[in-house]
């Protein structure tokens, strides 16, 4: 007896590749949230991820940071999109329903897997040529 729900192998392989592009995009979101925490400290409270139902698995429709100090919510966005962008994932920020999820930097990482998110970011950025090389901080500059 065959199961109700056969599929065409194309499909069974085009639904896994969306299964991994979820999974990217939540370790991509995640390592986001962590080095904005890090490039804003005390500023970003979580970063929200809408998609479209319909989007390919490359693409999200809008980055929204919570932040404490609301003024400077778009500089964060911005870069946070210059993020993702440098991630490999592109922004279609088109007007059809949406399904979001918000991730924080307190997600069960150790602060072992924080500092590998946040020099993968930095990586990523500096490839793209969107952030300018820096030295780390200092303790001092660091309060």
């Amino acid at each position: 007896m065959t199961s109700p729900i056969d599929r065409p192998p194309e499909v069974l392989a085009a639904m896994q590749r969306t299964r991994e592009a979820a999974q990217q995009l939540d370790r991509d979101a995640l390592a986001v949230v962590c080095w904005l925490d890090a490039e804003f400290p005390g500023l970003i409270t979580s970063l929200e991820i809408q998609r479209h139902y319909s989007c390919e698995d490359n693409q999200i429709a809008h980055v929204e940071p919570r932040v404490t100090d609301r003024p400077r919510r778009h500089e964060v966005r911005d870069l946070a999109e210059t993020a993702f962008e440098a991630l490999g994932w592109s922004l279609h920020p088109e007007g059809r329903d949406i399904r979001s999820a918000v991730y924080r930097t307190s997600q069960s990482q150790s602060a072992h897997a924080r500092i590998v998110d946040v020099a993968r970011v930095c990586r990523v950025m500096e490839a793209a040529g969107a952030m300018e090389t820096r030295p780390p901080l200092t303790a001092s500059q660091r309060g």
